[in-house]
C-alpha cells in the first residue's frame, strides 16, 4: 500500500483523535483511571507546585510514549515473524 495512502487514512486524519477518546469514555476502567490520574495529578500539584509537576508530567509522557511505541514496534515484530513462519 503506497506511503500517501497510509499517511491520509491514519496520521492526517483529524477525526482519529476524537474518536479514540469516544471509545476511551466507553471503558469504565479508563474513565476511573483517568479520574483517579486527576486526583493524583491535582494533590501532587498542589504539593510541589504547577512548575515541578510540570516538568515531570512532561517527563512521563515521553518515557510513557517511547514505552506504549516499543510495545507496538515488538507486537508488529513478533506478527511479521509469526505471519513469516505460517507462509514460509
Amino acid at each position: 500500500m503506497n506511503q500517501t495512502i497510509l499517511q491520509t487514512l491514519f496520521l492526517d486524519n483529524l477525526e482519529i483523535p476524537a474518536e479514540i477518546a469516544k471509545f476511551c469514555e466507553t471503558i469504565p476502567e479508563y474513565v476511573q483511571a483517568e479520574r483517579e490520574y486527576n486526583r493524583a495529578s491535582a494533590e501532587l500539584m498542589d504539593l510541589i507546585g504547577f512548575a515541578r509537576y510540570s516538568r515531570f508530567e512532561e517527563a512521563l509522557t515521553c518515557h510513557l510514549f517511547h514505552e506504549t511505541r516499543a510495545y507496538y514496534l515488538f507486537g508488529l515484530g513478533l506478527r511479521r515473524e509469526i505471519l513469516s513462519g505460517l507462509a514460509g
